[in-house]
């Protein structure tokens, strides 16, 4: 019996490593529609769904209301869509924007169900993932790196037609804006610091996995400065002082945290003025564009903003919004590139108040139990990285996407539904929680 349950996880955890792998892939196209590989298991997701829904897998009560509210946001999406594309085409057209919202929603159903169950140990899964979003950051480097492979690289994850990408090569490095695993530059700047955060937790909570946890940090800020991507810089920034509010949170005590923020701020300071005032090309093009954000008062945002506004005609459009198929007839049909307005301007205030209840719900359930988890470090390593990683990249949208952005959307979702399946295990396992 112990050989078929050892022989059954190692399995398990080949069958992981794959799924894991399939995140970091290009993106397929089936009939003209682009999706991660990953959105091919969806039909699965579907089935394990009913297997909850009439009760044959057990799930944690927590899960229960990340599925009502999955579904009530589901439903409004499709009420969004109804509305707008009735009233300005004559006919109802099928939300395609609903997959990705499905997919996400399904992945962290999936893997709570996977880590509560203990279909695979919560070690197995932080190496795991750790190999994966190192192998992803290398990406963006061998892209921005001059190397006969670069090209390959970047053909592999274009974004739309790659023809502007290519023609970047031709430019120094400096004047590169690496796109990266996420095909597109800002994006990328988003993605590697939920990276960070990612190694920064194992790094500092779970203190196995040095090497691994310590070059990701480094391949992300790489990345990060590659892409030039100021909103995640932003939530660089944002991130490592939500770090020290966890680290005074969960240990009750302020004064090392505190002490240990400003130090390194102050190194982290003084490296950045002597490499501005040296004249490093990198560093200096970085503050040239946060100047020019300045001085345009947030530039192309802002017009964004001022045009979805002003098609808001009526009340329904405020309680429903535009709806995700009239946004894309529009002249700017890739939308608002601040979430919190998209959602709004498409979804209306119905789905703003949804889709941020569910940020707020999963904010509120990671913080609470920290302190509860101090015992075990996979728990704590894993509720700190869902935390720090979910609040950052609310601080990343306000100059791209979360909720919206398709072909790198899954990676918090599947941290956030192991983290919640680990935390679940361990509480079922410990009666005193």
């Amino acid at each position: 019996m112990i050989d078929i349950q050892k022989e059954t996880l190692k399995i398990n955890n080949q069958l992981l490593f794959i799924i894991l792998f399939l995140s970091i892939m290009p993106i397929i196209s089936i009939r003209q529609f682009s999706m991660p590989v990953l959105y091919l298991f969806i039909p699965l997701g579907i089935m394990i769904l009913l297997c909850i829904i009439f009760g044959w897998i057990t799930v944690p009560k927590f899960q229960k209301t990340l599925i009502l509210f999955s579904l009530l946001i589901l439903i409004e999406i499709f009420l969004s869509t109804l509305y707008g594309t009735v009233t300005v085409f004559g006919e109802f057209i099928f939300p395609t924007d609903s997959l990705q919202y499905i997919a996400k929603f399904l992945t962290i159903i999936l893997f709570t169900v996977i880590f509560y169950n203990g279909k695979v140990e919560a070690d197995i899964f932080i190496k795991y993932f750790l190999i994966i979003l190192n192998i992803g950051m290398l990406i963006g480097l061998f892209q921005w790196i001059p190397w006969p492979g670069r090209e390959f690289l970047v053909r592999l994850y274009p974004f739309n037609d790659f023809s502007g990408q290519l023609e970047q090569l031709n430019r120094t490095m400096v004047g590169i804006r690496v796109h990266g695993l996420a095909q597109h530059a800002t994006a990328n700047g988003g993605l590697a610091t939920f990276f960070f955060v990612y190694g920064f937790s194992v790094f500092s909570y779970y203190k196995k996995h040095q090497f691994l946890s310590t070059s990701l940090m480094l391949l992300s800020i790489i990345n990060i400065f590659a892409s030039q991507a100021r909103a995640g810089i932003l939530a660089l920034v944002f991130s490592v002082f939500l770090f020290y509010v966890v680290s005074v949170y969960i240990n009750r005590k302020s004064f090392k945290p505190t002490i240990y923020l400003i130090l390194v701020s102050s190194v982290i300071y003084s490296i950045f003025l002597y490499l501005y005032n040296n004249g490093n090309p990198i560093v200096v093009k970085m503050v040239y564009r946060w100047g020019v954000l300045f001085e345009t008062s947030g530039g192309g945002r802002v017009d964004q903003i001022a045009y979805f506004v002003s098609l808001l005609k009526n009340p329904f459009h405020y309680l429903f919004g535009l709806s995700k198929q009239v946004v894309n007839q529009s002249v700017l049909s890739y939308g608002v590139e601040v979430e919190p307005v998209n959602i709004l301007v498409t979804y209306g205030a119905l789905g703003f108040i949804l889709q941020y209840a569910l940020v707020l719900i999963l904010l509120i359930y990671f913080l609470k139990n920290m302190r509860k988890s101090t015992k075990n470090r996979a728990s704590l390593m894993l509720l700190t990285a869902s935390f720090v990683g979910l609040a950052s990249y609310q601080v990343f949208s306000v100059g791209y996407y979360f909720f919206r952005e398709i072909r790198v959307g899954l990676f918090p979702w599947i941290l956030m539904g192991v983290t919640i399946g680990v935390y679940e295990r361990y509480k079922l396992k410990d009666g005193n929680l």
